[in-house]
């Protein structure tokens, strides 16, 4: 799918998450709750294509990680006191990244697996305990990633869902091109329904 299909489909997801969120009486409640909510959710559905230089939000990780990593060299070079005070800050935002960077290995492959929605659980949970970040927020980012799994998983090429005990791509059996009119049908039968399930929530 193409970005903008993966972030209508994860606000799709979103919409479905805070309606069973509520029955659970965890859902957002506030109106800026729920704005934030789907950023996470918005985030999340462009999240396993970050192992993709060329995607939207592939592009801009590699251009925030390189920034990082000369702020942090000129720190070391000539503010080392800095580096003191926030070592551990720096020990956490390492041990968080080394994961997603081994994972950074092609396009569609562990980003897209089930083993990738693990790692995410756990950091989600490792986040959650150090930082104290409401749970709903991150129930939005994980439905937003299980939504771009499950876009790809109906294109023609597939996922590899079970990467890297196995590289075979899995799909549905009924699939699209990416970017095909098909795509763009269904992308705009979700935008018409995400439309409807607003004004019916709003009224």
């Amino acid at each position: 799918m193409l970005a903008t299909g993966h972030q209508v489909l994860g606000f799709t997801f979103g919409v479905i998450a805070i309606t069973i969120l509520q029955q659970f009486g965890i859902a957002p409640v506030h109106t800026m709750d729920v704005i934030l909510f789907f950023v996470f959710v918005l985030f999340g559905a462009l999240l396993p294509d970050i192992d993709t230089p060329t995607s939207r939000l592939g592009s801009k990780f590699w251009r925030l990680l390189i920034l990082l990593f000369l702020i942090t060299l000129l720190a070391y070079l000539f503010f080392p006191h800095v580096l003191n005070t926030y070592r551990e800050d720096l020990k956490i935002f390492v041990m968080m990244m080394i994961p997603i960077l081994v994972m950074l290995r092609g396009h569609r492959k562990m980003t897209h697996s089930i083993l990738f929605l693990i790692v995410m659980w756990v950091y989600c949970q490792v986040i959650v305990e150090w930082m104290h970040v409401p749970w709903f927020y991150l129930y939005g980012l994980l439905a937003g990633a299980v939504s771009h799994l499950l876009g790809d998983y109906v294109t023609k090429k597939g996922i590899p869902l079970f990467y890297p005990i196995s590289k075979r791509h899995f799909r549905f059996i009924f699939t699209f091109r990416t970017g095909s009119v098909t795509e763009k049908t269904i992308v705009t039968m979700l935008v018409i329904y995400n439309v409807w399930v607003l004004i019916i929530n709003a009224t």
